[in-house]
């Protein structure tokens, strides 16, 4: 019996039954199984081609109208059947709640999908590596790197065969840090079974220490009053959405390969299969996610999820 009243997150998943999308779907399964969360699969089609005809008789030109139509509304039917039972097996999965969306491509695809998930504020979008749809080939440098670009939902990108439950969030300390561990923290309250990390890369010549603990640890040792603001800050961003600082494992370290090649070498090295990364970012302490660095991340890795947040 779920005994918390917070609202489940949402997420918008983006299905057309290929490969990049089933793996999406199991991407859910293993990763959220028995975990409170609803998910809406989303089913983007093409509406039956309509031919400008040169008709001489405006009763030829509603028969053909009335043809298109038939085939639409049975080319819908099918979809929606179809989802219905991609739905049902991933219900058996999760605790929360499983919505089907079949909607006809009505513009561009990056456009009808940020319409659908900001007006229905979606908690993020979930695409495979490759493929929404049959209608033509939208990812990768397609629909994926609009979507990351523009997106005002978190997007979360797909790959690779087997996940497990580690979270690495790359933190900013600063406001974009901040809003990162929000919403991951929003979103993992949720998973009792994941192990949390939030990582920060020092500079190579930072007067900085290492440390690895959790963050009321930190607050205890540190006499460097910017770092104890934000991590009071952070500690209640945490306390908001009712996660014990206990389950955040913080990682500070310092490094010579720079922001991205670090995250890149911890997550390889202690076998991270989620990597969480702001878009963009600046802190009032030192830059770290950068459109360069958040690109880096996702180019690099082939074999992990990766949720770009906004």
């Amino acid at each position: 019996m779920k005994i918390d009243s917070k609202i489940n997150p949402h997420f918008l998943l983006c299905y057309d039954n290929s490969a990049s999308s089933a793996k999406a779907l199991f991407y859910l399964k293993s990763v959220f199984e028995n975990t409170y969360v609803d998910v809406t699969l989303l089913k983007i089609i093409e509406h039956p081609e309509i031919h400008v005809l040169q008709e001489s008789k405006l009763i030829k030109k509603l028969i053909h109208e009335e043809e298109i139509e038939k085939r639409a509304k049975e080319d819908y039917l099918r979809t929606e059947a179809e989802l219905k039972e991609v739905a049902e097996s991933l219900k058996a999965k999760i605790k929360g709640n499983c919505y089907i969306k079949v909607i006809f491509k009505y513009s561009d695809v990056v456009q009808d999908i940020l319409r659908i998930a900001c007006d229905n504020l979606y908690d993020a979008i979930i695409v495979g590596k490759r493929g929404l749809s049959k209608i033509s080939t939208y990812i990768l440098g397609g629909v994926t790197h609009k979507l990351i670009n523009i997106s005002c939902v978190p997007v979360w990108l797909i790959r690779g065969e087997k996940w497990n439950k580690k979270f690495l969030v790359a933190l900013d300390l600063g406001e974009t840090g901040l809003k990162v561990a929000d919403y991951v923290s929003f979103i993992l309250s949720f998973h009792k079974d994941a192990t949390i990390t939030f990582f920060h890369n020092f500079y190579p010549f930072s007067n900085i220490k290492e440390f690895e603990g959790n963050i009321e640890e930190l607050l205890k040792i540190t006499k460097n009053p910017e770092y104890k603001e934000y991590f009071l800050k952070l500690k209640n961003v945490l306390k908001e959405n009712k996660i014990f600082c206990e389950r955040i494992q913080l990682v500070l370290k310092r490094g010579i390969f720079g922001p991205a090649g670090e995250i890149i070498r911890f997550a390889k090295k202690n076998d991270y299969s989620n990597i969480i990364i702001g878009r963009r970012g600046r802190s009032g302490l030192k830059e770290l996610l950068l459109g360069s660095v958040s690109q880096k991340i996702i180019s690099y890795f082939e074999d992990r999820a990766i949720w770009v947040i906004s």
